[in-house]
């Protein structure tokens, strides 16, 4: 298996490239952030497969990013790396989904570890350099008979609107499309009502997908930003 991608959340400056300094030499492939907000751009923007997350964030609580990946991105691993040590604490990262939980000060041969071990156990496929889709992993959006085809082939007829959610998905690529934008392609009011029917219709959409299909949704949520949609081509 190749090296898994990782994300490192950690606001200590110091122990942040400390711990980077330590990941290029191991071979793993690695970025970092300090911020909360900082992560969920990397998250949208590059191939993640696990995660080092501190919990004291300057912007949010790490407990809150680990329920946003344990409920949007449950496919990655989360590693839980603070200096919060009573066992209270370890009950709630690991009662949030993290799957493994280390306290400060550790040495980075026992996160290396950590990392390899956890990264055999989800078996996770790699993506190729600059996020490119495989071609075994393509969701192809089909304008001209509004169908939605898997990477398993199984093609899904489109209602309108999920037409529309989807045509302003593939115009935006793999960037990320905010929230606003999406409301106005479905013709939704920018108000809570708004938002309650855009919520609506993706829980309806991601249900419908993942029966036709047996595969989830490739449209992720990321924090903050919007919405992005992962390995989508139009024809």
């Amino acid at each position: 298996m190749s090296a898994p991608n990782v994300i490192l959340v950690e606001d200590d400056r110091a122990l942040r490239e400390s711990l980077m300094d330590c990941f290029e030499p191991s071979g793993l492939q690695a970025v970092a952030a300090g911020t909360a907000m900082q992560f969920y751009r990397l998250l949208a923007s590059q191939p993640c497969d696990i995660v080092v997350l501190d919990i004291g964030l300057p912007d949010e609580d790490g407990l809150s990013v680990l329920r946003f990946l344990r409920e949007e991105r449950p496919e990655i691993g989360v590693i839980i790396l603070t200096a919060r040590s009573t066992a209270a604490d370890r009950i709630s990262g690991r009662q949030g989904g993290a799957d493994l939980y280390l306290v400060k000060p550790v040495e980075f041969a026992e996160l290396e570890a950590g990392i390899r071990n956890l990264a055999r156990r989800l078996g996770t496929p790699i993506p190729p350099e600059g996020g490119a889709p495989q071609a075994g992993n393509v969701w192809l959006f089909q304008q001209e008979n509004f169908r939605l085809t898997a990477p398993n082939n199984i093609s899904v007829a489109l209602t309108t609107q999920e037409y529309r959610l989807f045509n302003a998905m593939a115009q935006a690529g793999e960037t990320a499309i905010p929230r606003s934008d999406l409301l106005r392609a479905l013709g939704y009011p920018e108000t809570e009502a708004g938002d309650r029917s855009l919520n609506a219709a993706l829980v309806r959409l991601r249900a419908k997908v993942s029966e036709a299909t047996g595969l989830a949704l490739p449209i992720q949520t990321v924090r903050g930003l919007g919405y992005v949609a992962r390995n989508l081509l139009r024809k």
